[in-house]
């Protein structure tokens, strides 16, 4: 990888809205890259991480560079010091100040609760500031296009700085607050498929289609390494990895394991990852008598789903579908992660998944629909070990052509450096 200092002129800030977290792992990624090519990155988190991996040895260290808005518990805030960074630009930007927040709230909420959310970050926006007045930096980059943004933007206007962001699939299709502003005032958008790019231009057609740029998920190739050869397994070895939540279709792919129990098919379905939807699905896997065959594991550090794809699975499972209130993925990162391990992947033909799994890499089928998807896993199954092989091979090259790290974080970098150089810093 092209490391050194060939970015050393750019000084960042990324605004996240938790950070770090298991969920988040890309966003570290991205900005260990930032750093090796040279970059000074700063990041903030506008709350404290909650989930328990994210006290692993890597997260804390993490933590110790970070900058906390709010702390882990609201009693712990500095109200004192919040207030003061009100004053303060009370006093030094009036015009700023109080023309950010009338801009802010007189355009279109979708009600009272998000008006006062949009207060509420102003505000930490305006604390953001503060904290960030004597530090030397050039830019700043959200990822979510929600709260982070509204915290992006007040900085950006209060410290004269520029700004720019990263939507990725939740955040453009459920929390849909000021996204027109948002984007109008940033230098720059990323989003991660051309699925969102067309979505957000037929929502809201105003906006510059120049201005929004296409960058896929990234997988660190040297990190998801291939083993040489697969050991061959008489039980089929299901894996799948995602938050439990609607759109990641878990409670498909437990249908589609009784299905294919239902045929003879000897199979071992592990999910990883946590979420809300956890004791319905404990209680599916009890009802289809599967509780041998399907295992809800929890969230688990990087390492353990390394060794997972590496040497239990056969088939990566991520059967996506659009959850009622609209939410649904981009593009998954963890689909993107199996491929580079050489692994054969199936999902569904929604959202931008397509320009991920191509012909010949995995096997796509409708959403919503477990007879399909045990059909899909039985000819994986079926199919020899070579065939297997030859599916994870294209697979992996797809992941290197389009979604490469370091590539991809060089072509953001690119965008840094036009942003800054553009606004005349």
């Amino acid at each position: 990888m092209d490391t050194g200092n060939r970015y050393s002129d750019l000084k960042l800030v990324y605004v996240v809205g938790r950070y770090p977290e298991l969920t988040t792992t890309f966003i570290e990624r991205e900005i260990n890259v930032l750093r090796q090519l040279g970059a000074v990155v700063q990041p903030l988190s506008i709350r404290y991480p909650t989930t328990p991996g994210s006290i692993s040895p890597e997260h804390q260290a993490v933590r110790k560079n970070t900058i906390f808005l709010v702390p882990k518990s609201w009693r712990d805030f500095d109200f004192l010091a919040f207030a003061a960074a009100q004053l303060y630009f009370m006093a030094r930007r009036p015009r700023v100040y109080w023309g950010t927040l009338f801009y802010l709230l007189t355009h279109k909420h979708p009600d009272f609760k998000a008006r006062l959310m949009t207060i509420l970050h102003f505000g930490l926006g305006v604390y953001a500031a503060y904290l960030l007045r004597h530090h030397d930096f050039d830019h700043l980059h959200a990822h979510f296009i929600d709260r982070a943004v509204v915290v992006a933007l007040v900085v950006s206007r209060l410290l004269n700085k520029t700004y720019s962001l990263t939507a990725h699939a939740n955040d453009i299709y459920t929390k849909q607050i000021l996204i027109r502003e948002k984007i109008v005032n940033a230098r720059f958008m990323v989003t991660v498929s051309q699925y969102n790019k067309a979505y957000l231009l037929q929502t809201y057609p105003e906006l510059d289609s120049d201005k929004i740029h296409i960058l896929h998920p990234w997988v660190d190739l040297a990190q998801f390494a291939p083993p040489a050869a697969r050991p061959p397994h008489e039980r089929l070895h299901i894996l799948s990895v995602g938050r439990l939540v609607e759109k990641k279709g878990q409670g498909d792919l437990v249908e589609a394991c009784y299905l294919l129990q239902q045929r003879g098919v000897d199979v071992e379905c592990r999910i990883m990852g946590s979420g809300p939807l956890q004791s319905s699905l404990e209680e599916h896997i009890t009802r289809r008598g599967l509780s041998a065959r399907v295992l809800l594991t929890g969230g688990q550090p990087q390492s353990q789903v390394l060794e997972l794809l590496r040497t239990w699975a056969d088939v990566f499972a991520l059967p996506c579908v659009i959850a009622q209130d609209g939410d649904r993925d981009g593009i998954p990162v963890s689909l993107a992660e199996a491929m580079a391990m050489e692994l054969p992947v199936i999902s569904t033909d929604i959202v931008g998944i397509g320009e991920l799994v191509q012909s010949g890499t995995g096997i796509l089928t409708s959403p919503h629909d477990p007879f399909a998807l045990a059909e899909a896993l039985r000819q994986i199954h079926t199919a020899s070990l070579s065939a297997r092989a030859d599916m994870g091979r294209r697979g992996r090259g797809a992941v290197d052509a389009e979604f490469n790290l370091p590539q991809g974080v060089r072509q953001l970098a690119d965008l840094f450096r036009a942003a800054v150089a553009h606004s005349g810093r």
